[in-house]
């Protein structure tokens, strides 16, 4: 029960502090910013929480699954924006998109630990175990949450920490995919290929690499394909939005 519960503590909660981690060394970031974030996040996931069984009705069941797909979506276009902003250095305004981040990736894995924790504390004898997971689980958390926020501001380098939060968000993305394999919107599709003798789904570092790259030991094409696309399309947006702006200073300047 106390690994059971430190392992679910890490894969839903590990997340947001890597995110809040990946936030913090941009340009403009606000802690308070982020913070209120992730608690929208959680109220969201709570209100969402308490209307479960309605909301597993829609779809035949798969009602769950598209709204955490629509978050991701909405997360990846935060992003485009977020990064296009903090390259045009305007880092003012990057404030309440950082915000928006900090709600979706909240939201995201704050529902399934509401979840599983209801379901174990209905578990007998489960109380301290419970509690104990919980507090090694923060504690870890935190630990790698401070030590990721060290490792990325040692970098000082711009382009190196907007492109591991780029990394960090299409990991997450990709996760859509599986959503959508799920509720048999995708079908079962062939894996590319299987590295669990080297690092296992299950592991401490698999979780790990999870929750920060978004490692899946057997991904399938599906997964491979969404995940290039989320980390492509942030570049992409970037220089079609500079173009876009390019070509009315041009078209203003001829009149």
């Amino acid at each position: 029960m106390l690994i059971n519960t430190v392992i679910l503590f890490l894969r839903d909660t590990l997340p947001v502090f890597l995110m809040l981690s990946l936030l913090l060394v941009q340009r403009g970031a606000n802690f308070r910013h982020l913070l209120g974030g992730a608690a929208v996040g959680f109220l969201l996931a709570l209100a969402l929480y308490f209307n479960l069984s309605a909301v597993s009705e829609v779809f035949d069941g798969g009602g769950l699954e598209l709204i955490k797909t629509a978050v991701l979506m909405i997360l990846l276009a935060s992003l485009c924006e977020f990064l296009a902003r903090q390259c045009r250095r305007q880092p003012e305004q990057t404030r309440r998109l950082s915000a928006v981040l900090m709600t979706g990736i909240t939201f995201i894995n704050a529902i399934h630990f509401l979840i599983y924790i209801v379901a174990y504390w209905s578990a007998p004898n489960a109380g301290t175990a419970l509690v104990l997971g919980n507090i090694i689980g923060l504690g870890i958390s935190i630990s790698v949450g401070v030590l990721l926020y060290a490792l990325i501001k040692a970098m000082g380098i711009q382009i190196l920490q907007l492109a591991m939060l780029t990394l960090f968000v299409a990991g997450q993305v990709a996760g859509i995919a599986l959503l959508l394999e799920q509720i048999n919107l995708l079908p079962n599709q062939i894996r590319l290929w299987d590295t669990s003798e080297w690092v296992s789904d299950d592991s401490e570092y698999g979780h790990f690499l999870n929750a920060l790259v978004g490692y899946e030991a057997t991904p399938t094409g599906a997964y491979a394909i969404t995940y290039l696309f989320a980390l492509l399309l942030p570049a992409l947006y970037y220089y079609v939005t500079v173009a876009v702006k390019h070509a009315q200073r041009t078209a203003k300047e001829v009149r």
